[in-house]
């Protein structure tokens, strides 16, 4: 596979060249670049920058694009610590939960606030498959003004509206770093294989219950079994809403634009490129931005990997 230099490849396009077929275009910038009807069909273009390019009827057959190693690496890191500080998190909320929640009395109270957690888990699962993530969290607002209202209404309900906003504060922080996992695990599978997302998945699990098994040592606390069957539900709804965004379920777009702003970012660029008539066929697109890119009758058979396309 040839090298060749940006100022290089650019001078002999005005020469008449458009033969550029493998090469090695790893890095390269050609930002706001006219290269229309070049071939560059078996180039490596990962880490190129295309952006504002004008590339009709430009040549992209069995290209590899994505990220370069060491951005690939850094992204694995950045990606796995992020679910290990979810797991944490998590792991740390539950802590404080117990150390801040006393043991309530057998009472219409203690019942009350026993089956609030899966009420609102419940009513966030429901709203978040038909709706999507952004709009389900709306429920916990929801139960934060209820609580406030017990407390205005009534100076003796103080107290107990006090223990409703500290569960559904424990609940939803629960609820939002695990469903952040959806997410990154999107991202993952769009940038990389999904070995490397199962294994961010596993990295969470584990730090979860490392972070547990410290508190059950250091603070004599023992693991609620209502935090164990939120973290399942919600990591469980947060895979399924990732792969419904993956497969283009417009409600879950938040989820999808989160995931593809992680995975794209230090890839091929072909952001508000002109990309009309441009041929991908057999191109392997993983970590590709097309963002603003103008489509029309582009070619993208047996394309390897998925297109984080917004038409």
């Amino acid at each position: 596979m040839r090298i060749m230099r940006t100022e290089e490849i650019l001078w002999l396009y005005e020469l008449g060249e458009r033969n550029f077929k493998r090469q090695n275009l790893r890095g390269k910038s050609f930002r706001g670049e006219d290269l229309s009807g070049v071939d560059f069909s078996g180039s490596d273009i990962r880490g190129a920058d295309f952006t504002n390019a004008i590339l009709r009827g430009t040549n992209f057959t069995n290209v590899i694009a994505g990220l370069q190693k060491r951005q690939a690496i850094a992204l694995v890191i950045i990606l796995l610590s992020l679910a290990v500080v979810l797991g944490v998190v998590t792991g740390g909320v539950d802590i404080l939960s117990q150390l801040q929640t006393p043991v309530l009395p057998a009472d219409s109270e203690s019942t009350f606030l026993f089956w609030m957690t899966p009420l609102l888990l419940l009513a966030f699962c429901l709203v978040s498959l038909n709706q999507g993530m952004a709009i389900g969290f709306c429920v916990f607002i929801g139960g934060f003004v209820l609580a406030g209202f017990v407390g205005l209404v009534s100076p003796a309900g103080v107290p107990f509206s006090g223990k409703m906003a500290l569960l559904i504060t424990v609940t939803s922080l629960v609820t939002a770093t695990t469903a952040s996992l959806g997410a990154l695990t999107l991202a993952a599978i769009l940038a990389f294989r999904r070995t490397v997302a199962v294994t961010m998945v596993l990295g969470f699990v584990l730090a979860f219950g490392i972070t547990l098994g410290v508190a059950h040592t250091l603070v004599q606390t023992s693991v609620q079994a209502s935090t164990i069957a939120t973290l399942v539900t919600v990591l469980l709804l947060s895979l399924y809403i990732g792969w419904r965004a993956m497969r283009g379920d417009r409600r879950h777009l938040l989820t999808w634009t989160v995931a593809s702003l992680i995975a794209t970012h230090w890839g091929t660029s072909f952001r508000n490129a002109d990309l009309t008539h441009a041929n991908f066929s057999r191109a392997t697109l993983r970590s590709t931005n097309f963002r603003g890119a103008l489509l029309l009758n582009t070619q993208w058979g047996e394309t390897v990997g998925v297109i984080p396309v917004r038409l």
